[in-house]
């Protein structure tokens, strides 16, 4: 790497929609793993899960209101451009040819990390950035076995144990169903959004 090469986080996710867990994860594996920035990558078409709720447009806006005002994070729409299905190692190898001075790190919770040897190309996922696991609630701290498991252990791998809050992007969409208030569990800019618009309102 270059002098000037700079250590940049990826996190990717549906964001449907995003909330302070999501962001908690990306400050957490900022100081774990010294990042100087974190691009947040809303998920196009997730292959290991359901069609968002919501259109690309509401989830990328929702993304770029959460993260407002830290000047350590960035959107990218790279997943949201790219037709068919979402896959990682697509991803980074695209941010890779925008950034080829950089370090790549993806930061993954561990909820999601235990299927990593059923991804798409894990193998050119590690060869492509350095794997940051971020704690979940209820998901447990991984364990040497665990990550040899799932595909995750040896070099190129840090493990970052900082408690993240317990949000989920599902709970939240059943609250606002539900006319449960969500002040709290996701960015106010975010909540005010979502009210505009009425998203998850059934």
């Amino acid at each position: 790497m270059s002098s000037n090469a700079k250590r940049v986080g990826v996190l990717g996710g549906t964001f449907d929609p995003i909330h302070e867990g999501h962001i908690a994860a990306a400050k957490a594996a900022v100081e774990c793993a010294r990042l100087d920035r974190v691009i947040f990558v809303p998920t196009g078409q997730p292959p290991h899960r359901p069609p968002a709720a919501t259109g690309p447009e509401h989830r990328l806006e929702m993304t770029r209101l959460a993260i407002a005002g830290d000047r350590r994070f960035d959107v990218s729409d790279v997943e949201l451009r790219r037709p068919g299905a979402s896959f990682t190692s697509d991803t980074l190898r695209e941010l890779r040819e925008l950034y080829p001075s950089d370090e790549l790190f993806l930061i993954l919770g561990w909820d999601a990390a235990k299927l990593f040897t059923t991804w798409h190309e894990p193998d050119k996922v590690r060869a492509l950035a350095t794997i940051v696991l971020v704690a979940r609630p209820g998901s447990g701290s991984p364990q040497p076995a665990d990550l040899e498991a799932s595909g995750l252990e040896g070099d190129g791998v840090i493990v970052c144990l900082e408690h993240t809050p317990d949000i989920s992007a599902s709970a939240i969409r059943q609250d606002i169903k539900h006319g449960r208030p969500i002040t709290g569990k996701v960015p106010p800019a975010v909540e005010q959004y979502i009210a505009a618009h009425d998203l998850y309102v059934e």
